[in-house]
């Protein structure tokens, strides 16, 4: 199974729990997971650049969000 495959496979697994909950509750789940995720991210005895990596991953991970958003919703509001 490929990577991708595993994705879609663990969000089809994930979504039907939060679709059934606010999208405060959706928002808020989503922005923890995301902050568990970037703050495993470390570099030993080093905090500045363990800060300079947590920062980058959240950049990127911000772009990749803005790329689905836009993938996700294409021409429906226009």
């Amino acid at each position: 199974m490929s990577f991708y495959e595993q994705v879609d496979d663990l969000l089809d697994r994930i979504a039907p729990i939060l679709a059934g909950e606010s999208i405060e509750m959706q928002g808020a789940v989503i922005a923890d997971l995301a902050a568990l995720w970037i703050a495993g991210h470390r570099v030993a005895g080093n905090r500045y650049d363990g800060d300079l990596l947590r920062g980058g991953l959240l950049r990127m991970h911000a772009e990749h969000v803005r790329e689905l958003v836009a993938m996700y919703v294409g021409d429906t509001d226009g």
